[in-house]
This record gives structure tokens, sequence and C-alpha cells, in this order.
């Protein structure tokens, strides 16, 4: 007994390209078609018809190999013979007490296929080569219609290439799904522009993007040293606290800030983090602002900003090959002579000084750049604000009066929402003066 394969009228060969496999599904594939080639139960094919197969997993945890004939299936003629009714079969078993089944192994293979349709039903397989379809590029323009037959040097030369890669190992190793091995999952929403990039620029992005993710070695040797931060240490114990706002200690151990990895005071962790950041094959040299931002996404340290700018400052590469692109320095402003005493005032701190009997620390300098009069205020490194708010109406306010103008340096105590808020309400000008310049300020 056979069965036909009735076409449709006019019908085309079907071709469709094998699909992609993991080794292990390779594997299992070859092992499959060797135990059907063995048994005669498919053969080699140069039928122009082919489609591609694939595995589907079993109840009892082996795979089954299904040959996909969807395309196929299109092109032909349906059966329209009707089936028994259900029903009625049932009814003929009425007062059969003993059942039974058989269940016919590689059942699909137990009916001949009629001689003439054995080419249609011819499947693909085939070893991926890398950039396959570039290499035979010349050869498969030979097989087109009404193509003449020339062989050309190119096809020369794509013929001994393809035969080299037959017969020699790939360069490029790839893991052994039967082993463990380290992975990357790149999910991140594309850009209106990024939908202009061919698919080989974006797969590479999605590789960069995964290049740059840290690894867990790098974690492992940030939670060491972290613990070995004295500063660190204190905020592990405050947590929860409000004198560790924005800080959390992470799944995995790791102290971060609002989401940033806290890296402990390590210089040898510090270089390798700057180093990579500026100097790395995918970094290429940015300047201090680029790089600022590209390593404040993903770290967090005290001092450092002052640090990349330090560090880019000192590149010598980047300072050979970049061009200086900022506008020019000009000449130096003098500031406006104030028109009447303590109506323009600067202030800032002197820092790092030995702690005295009254726990003072720190000295606050308020100048008049009239009358070059100056408070000189002894405070505590540790005061809050609001304690530094009531010293200086007490000091300043109360014997000269509300000024109009305050210069004053980029401290994050005169930045603060609140130290503008009452300054605001007092009618003072705040002035922030140049980043790196203290001689503005007095």
């Amino acid at each position: 007994m056979e069965f036909s394969i009735d076409l449709v009228p006019s019908a085309g060969p079907v071709s469709v390209a094998p699909y992609r496999m993991a080794l292990a599904e390779l594997v299992e594939l070859k092992g499959q078609l060797e135990n059907l080639l063995e048994k005669q139960l498919v053969r080699p094919s140069v039928s122009p018809w082919g489609v591609p197969v694939l595995l589907v997993k079993k109840k009892d945890g082996g795979s089954r190999l299904c040959v996909d004939y969807r395309q196929l299936n299109k092109l032909i003629i349906k059966n329209k013979y009707p089936l028994p009714r259900i029903d009625d079969l049932m009814d003929q078993l009425r007062g059969a007490s003993v059942f039974s089944k058989i269940d016919l192994r590689s059942g699909y293979h137990q009916i001949r296929v009629k001689e003439g349709d054995i080419p249609n039903t011819a499947f693909r397989t085939r070893r991926f080569i890398e950039g396959f379809s570039k290499i035979v590029a010349p050869l498969t323009q030979l097989t087109r219609k009404e193509q003449p037959f020339i062989w050309t040097d190119a096809c020369e030369r794509s013929f001994d290439e393809l035969k080299r890669r037959l017969t020699t190992s790939p360069v490029l190793v790839l893991p052994d799904s039967s082993e463990p091995f380290d992975g990357g999952i790149c999910f991140k929403a594309a850009e209106e522009s990024w939908r202009n990039y061919p698919t080989h620029d974006l797969e590479l992005a999605a590789v960069v993007c995964g290049m740059l993710t840290i690894t867990s070695e790098f974690l492992r040797q940030v939670g060491q040293k972290q613990l070995q931060d004295v500063e660190l240490v204190k905020l592990l114990g405050l947590l929860g606290t409000e004198k560790a706002v924005g800080f959390e200690l992470g799944e995995d151990g790791i102290l971060r800030f609002k989401g940033r990895i806290c890296l402990p005071q390590d210089a040898e962790l510090k270089r390798a983090v700057l180093e990579e950041g500026h100097k790395s094959r995918l970094s290429i040299h940015p300047g201090m602002t680029k790089m600022y931002h590209d390593l404040k996404k993903t770290f967090w340290w005290s001092g450092m900003k002052r640090e990349i700018v330090e560090y880019v400052a000192a590149c010598l590469t980047c300072q050979k090959a970049k061009v200086e692109h900022q506008k020019p320095s000009g000449l130096m402003q003098q500031m406006e002579i104030p028109e009447w005493k303590w109506d323009s005032i600067t202030m800032d701190f002197i820092v790092g000084l030995p702690r005295s009997a009254r726990n003072s620390d720190v000295i606050w300098v308020i100048f008049d750049r009239l009358t070059k009069c100056a408070h000189f205020l002894p405070v505590n490194i540790k005061w809050s604000l609001e304690k530094l708010t009531q010293m200086y109406v007490r000091e300043i306010v109360r014997l000269h009066g509300v000024p109009s103008i305050i210069i004053f340096d980029r401290d994050p105590r005169f930045t603060s929402r609140f130290w503008q808020s009452l300054h605001q309400a007092l009618g003072t000008k705040l002035k922030l003066s140049s980043a790196y310049h203290p001689q503005t300020d007095g």
C-alpha cells in the first residue's frame, strides 16, 4: 500500500531554508538522521523541493523529529473523503467488555510514498558556515535562469574558500550547551533612530551592551572592599535612618546610592573603573563631562567628579590628539564695587582644622566686599543647615542687616533648597562662584 501527494495545477516546488538549532539539537538531529538512513527510511536527495525540520520534546524527555510541511500542504488538493462518525463507532461497541489498543512504532513510516511523489517530501539540514550566502554568491549566480555559465576568478575563489571552510574548524569558539557558561540578554527599548540601523549593527550594539555590563567577579571584589571601607561600613549601620537617605543594600550584598554602586576608597578599583570608562576599546577617550555622565549612571563615590576631571586632564593621549573646542578664555572680569557696606558679601569655610575645646573644627568666613571687614565664626563640620542659619541671622543679619548679594562656592549646603528658599524670602540674590576658582568668593 502506498499513498500519493496530489498537487494543485501549476504548483511550483517549495523551498524553505533550514531552521537554526542549538548545538545539543544538532547532535540529536544527526543521530536520528543516521538512524533513519540506516533503516533506509530516508535517503539523500537533490530534489528542488525542500522544507525545514525541527525537534519536538516528547513526554518521556526525548525528541521527536518533525518535518515542517506547512508550505507543501498549501499546494495539496484537500482530501474530501468523509471520516466515520465517532458516535456510530461507539454504538458498534455495544456489549463489548474487552478493549485493546496498538501503537505502531514510527507510524508515519509504515506507509510507502508513491515513487513519483518522493521528491516532494524532501527536507533540508545544513551545517552552519559563517557568511555562507556571501561566500557562495558567485556560484549561486551561475544557477540562475538564462545566466550563461562562465567560470570566473570570483567563482574559483568562492569555490576554494567554501572547500577551506568545510575542511577546517571555525576560529570562533562557541559555548558548549551541555556545560555551564556565562551568557547575557539585552532588554532595551529601541529608539526611533535605531530602526534605520542594519541588522548587523543592532546585533553588534547588543554585544557592546553585554560587554559593558558589570561582571559578577567585579561585584564580588566591590563587596569585599566595601566591608573594609570605614565610611561605607558606617553607612551600612545607618541604613533606614535620615543620615543614610538614598542608600540601600541590594540582594547581592552591594551597597548602592540611588541604584548606583558605591565604590569604596580603593585605589585599585577606582583606577580600573576610570581606565574602563576612558581608555578601553569601547570608550575611546571621552571628555570629562561625557565620562562623568557615563560613569555616574552606574557608580558613585565621594569626590567622583573631581577625580574624573583630574584623570582626564592627566591623560597624555587626550592632550596630544584632542583639539580644544571650548571658547578661548577672555580677560578677567572685575566684579562691580558695592555702593554700601555689607550690601554684597562672600562666604566660605576653612576646613581641616584641629578640634577646639568647644568642639569646633571649621571656621566660617563671612567677608564684606566694600569695607573688607570679616567675621570668623567657629562651627562644627557636622552642624545642620538649620543651625548654621541661626548663627548667620544672629551674627550677620542682627548686626549688619540683610545683604542684597551673597557670593559663595558650590557647597551642597549653599545650593540646597532650604538655603535658596530662605534668601528668596529675605530678598537676597545668590550668586555662585566659578568652579575650582575659590578666589571669586574672597
